[in-house]
């Protein structure tokens, strides 16, 4: 049996439904331990009015680079940022910009008790 969790995205006064779904409590933990992230969240406040690279954010929030860069694509994976490449007259030339998308989490006790379930049925 497949559980998920349910993120709302309204997008330009259109309501989409994006769910994620879920078999194990490793997945729904891994999802909830991206979210747990301060860091993460921080980027995700950065990126929520504005679009912005990756090394504007670095700057900003005091993170490296690099790590900004994986929780950029992490948060991207998950559907909660979005980014497009676009050239620069300045280096670096082809930058990547990331924006916030708007999402509402719903998780409930029903989808815990269904994912132990089915942990102890197939375990």
């Amino acid at each position: 049996m497949r559980c998920g969790i349910v993120i709302f995205i309204c997008v330009k006064n259109n309501k989409h439904l994006l769910t994620l779904s879920f078999s194990t409590l490793p997945e729904l933990a891994r999802l909830l331990s991206l979210l747990g992230n301060v860091q993460r969240l921080a980027i995700l406040q950065a990126i929520s009015a504005e679009e912005k690279y990756a090394r504007e954010i670095a700057g900003e929030l005091g993170i490296s680079r690099p790590l900004v860069a994986i929780y950029l694509k992490q948060l991207e994976k998950l559907g909660l940022a979005e980014g497009k490449s676009r050239t620069s007259d300045e280096p670096p030339y082809l930058r990547r910009y990331y924006r916030a998308v708007p999402f509402e989490l719903v998780l409930n006790l029903d989808l815990i008790v269904s994912l132990l379930r089915s942990e102890d049925e197939t375990g």
